[in-house]
């Protein structure tokens, strides 16, 4: 990922979900808010991908997050800059019912709703 840092502060996740927009899929919600460094011009991204237990074990989880980050990855050379993204799968979705197509659109489709397309 180019443009883009990761998410590790729980702070920061707080910080999203409390301020932050979202929008919802049929597998995931996206929350999403600008960063504090928004203005500059060099200015990056910060990404997150959040599975819950509930998802599955920890080899559907990895699969779960490996599909989110490849499609945010192909993405965010067309996302602006200066925000914070965080993709969240529903608790329902299990990794044997999705595959890349459908996270992409999903993703893809939150993406827009929010605005986050330059």
């Amino acid at each position: 990922m180019k443009y883009t840092l990761r998410i590790k502060k729980n702070r920061v996740f707080k910080y999203i979900f409390r301020k932050g927009n979202y929008s919802k899929g049929n597998y995931i919600v996206v929350h999403s808010c600008k960063t504090k460094l928004a203005d500059e011009p060099d200015a990056k991204n910060f990404f997150a991908v959040c599975v819950s237990k509930k998802n599955g074990n920890s080899v559907d989880r990895n699969k779960l997050k490996r599909l989110a980050r490849e499609v945010y990855k192909e993405e965010e050379i067309s996302l602006k800059r200066g925000l914070n993204v965080v993709v969240m799968y529903k608790k329902d979705t299990s990794a044997k019912e999705v595959n890349y197509h459908l996270v992409k659109e999903d993703i893809k489709n939150c993406f827009k709703d929010l605005d986050l397309y330059e």
